[in-house]
């Protein structure tokens, strides 16, 4: 659940949607590659992309238009029942109140 709940931290934090581009980015930052077999991962690539979604933690769509083809990510209807915005707020930041935008989204007061 550690890496699920970064990706679903990244994307709240980025306006609750991102390019698929941009995920694989940041993983890339944090040292987690999608062509190589992660230690406790395993292939992270197919861990987001299938189990993530099968799951319903994650909700990748189709971006109309783009070639190559691009996808955007976004919370599933699972991830949305079993966890709370705020809650990921404070996995996040120290203080949620610096965010003020995120914050007020995960108050419910966007």
């Amino acid at each position: 659940m550690g890496l699920l709940l970064v990706i679903l931290s990244f994307i709240f934090m980025k306006g609750n949607s991102v390019k698929d581009s941009a995920v694989w980015e940041f993983l890339h930052r944090l040292r987690v590659y999608p062509g190589k077999q992660h230690s406790v991962f395993g292939d992270v690539r197919k861990l987001v992309t299938e189990e993530f979604v099968r799951q319903k933690y994650l909700e990748i769509t189709p971006i109309p238009l783009t070639d190559p083809p691009e996808f955007k990510y976004q919370w599933g209807p699972r991830a949305q029942k079993e966890t709370s915005k705020m809650d990921v707020l404070k996995f996040v930041a120290k203080d949620p109140t610096f965010w003020a935008s995120q914050y007020a989204e995960a108050q419910g007061r966007c």
